[in-house]
């Protein structure tokens, strides 16, 4: 019980020290200087939402990435489902769920994840990018930005901003 507890208190801490240092790498990406800066502090956000603080998942993360890089999609499914096992409320699961879902053109399914994306990381600028190409993709162009812009709000150098209207922007 006690070591049970011990292991609770040490997922809880890793937990709080990567979101502590996300809010930090989030007010560093609102102030970004330039794109070369932007794409730093978006690489070090990527590499702490890949950081769960559970041992397991944080194993089984790379295998999801390897076997989506391979096109293995049934794999990266079924690691998935164990990660979200483990921690149903771990974003990045949900987001390269999400990923996966369009690689195959599953749009529905993919939006349905982005969803869950979005409920456990709001500044998630992946999935909201991710959303705005789907309802680009469904001829919902308005939504698109919409989604693009909510986005930019926390990366304002987004890759895909360059995707709005030049008077949108």
């Amino acid at each position: 019980m006690l070591l049970l507890a011990l292991c609770l208190f040490t997922l809880a801490v890793v937990a709080t020290g990567r979101d502590t240092r996300l809010d930090q790498q989030f007010a560093e990406l609102r102030q970004a200087p330039d794109e070369q800066s932007a794409r730093q502090i978006e690489q070090a956000i990527w590499k702490l939402w890949m950081i769960s603080g559970n041992p397991e998942i944080d194993a089984l993360m790379p295998q999801v990435l390897e076997a989506r890089r391979w096109g293995d999609f049934t794999k990266a499914f079924e690691l998935l489902d164990r990660v979200t096992e483990i921690d149903p409320e771990y974003a990045e699961a949900w987001n390269q769920r999400a990923t996966l879902h369009f690689l195959r053109e599953e749009y529905e399914q993919s939006l349905s994840a982005v969803a869950t994306t979005l409920e456990l990381e709001p500044r998630h600028f992946g999935a909201l990018a991710g959303r705005a190409l789907i309802r680009l993709r469904q001829g919902r162009t308005a939504l698109a930005i919409q989604n693009i812009r909510k986005a930019m709000e926390y990366h304002p150098f987004l890759k895909e901003r360059a995707l709005l209207p030049a008077t949108s922007q």
